[in-house]
């Protein structure tokens, strides 16, 4: 008897536990296994929410909806909900957050999603969060749907050009036409890749690469030339370093000589003058009178003197 009592505690005490076990399960899923902090979403349409709705900061689940109920403002004009949400304890939540119903996909549940904004200045516990009045997802699905259509209606009328286009191109005559111009293309394709011409596409490609390898060793002869005549370049290089005192000697020499030369300039013309007048003179004696190449000149009288 003592056995038997014993196995049910010891079933009791495992099913208790087992219990406990998913409760704080579920309460940890929850988000109210931790402590937590009040804040209020003042809204006058909530349609969609719920308690339990997700509470996301910045798309981080942070908390859920704990309750919905008549905001105590709906009767003086205010808004007409007053959502209490309860977040992680001590999470910052700025002056200027603003929550926004939305849904993460078209066909997903709400959520309440809060921006943060531009604020350092942190909201106490129990505050009221700025709110953005929710859209209707069916209107707004309702409208994208009209704009699609308009989109559908406006290219309608095109696509039965580009269809009747498409058609015209393809008809009979112009197919005809197509498939002329196909069997004149690849006649002339086959001509081309004909065996004779093959053959002559090889001999060219042989005869290109004769004349690469010629112009190889054309480059090679250019590049010894080159080399010679850096070499002679020196050499002449140095002899002109090697004689620059007999250079400059020469040149002092010539350049003395012609100052010489053109100090007596003025006597070596007139000494040539007087030769090329004299020289005149003789000719035309000769021309005159050949003889005096042999009796010479008379000598004048001394009565003439």
């Amino acid at each position: 008897m003592k056995d038997a009592n014993r196995n049910y505690v010891a079933v009791g005490a495992f099913v208790l536990s087992m219990l406990a076990a998913v409760v704080l399960w579920f309460a940890a899923l929850s988000g109210l296994a931790v402590s937590t902090d009040s804040y209020f979403i003042l809204w006058d349409n909530v349609m969609g929410l719920k308690p339990g709705t997700q509470i996301l900061f910045e798309g981080y689940q942070i908390g859920l909806i704990e309750n919905i109920e008549r905001s105590p403002e709906a009767d003086s004009g205010g808004p007409n909900y007053r959502v209490e949400i309860e977040v992680e304890k001590d999470w910052p939540i700025p002056v200027s957050a603003e929550a926004e119903t939305t849904a993460p996909s078209f066909l997903a549940a709400l959520v309440v999603n809060i921006e943060a904004g531009d604020s350092d200045e942190i909201l106490a516990p129990g505050s009221v969060i700025r709110s953005k009045e929710q859209g209707d997802l069916l209107a707004a699905a309702s409208d994208a749907m009209s704009k699609i259509s308009e989109v559908l209606d406006f290219m309608k009328p095109r696509i039965e050009e580009i269809t009747n286009s498409v058609g015209l191109v393809l008809s009979e005559e112009n197919a005809e036409q197509i498939q002329s111009m196909l069997e004149t293309m690849n006649a002339r394709v086959k001509e081309i890749l004909s065996d004779e011409n093959a053959e002559n596409i090889g001999v060219i490609l042989t005869n290109l690469g004769n004349v690469a390898r010629d112009m190889s060793d054309v480059t090679g002869g250019l590049q010894t030339s080159k080399a010679q005549v850096d070499n002679i370049l020196a050499t002449i290089d140095g002899l002109i370093d090697s004689n620059s005192g007999d250079i400059g000697k020469s040149l002092a020499d010539l350049q003395a000589s012609l100052e010489a030369v053109s100090r007596h300039i003025d006597a070596i013309a007139s000494n040539l003058e007087d030769t090329t007048r004299n020289t005149k003179e003789f000719s035309e004696q000769i021309r005159s009178d050949p003889s005096v190449l042999l009796r010479g000149r008379d000598a004048p009288d001394d009565g003439a003197k």
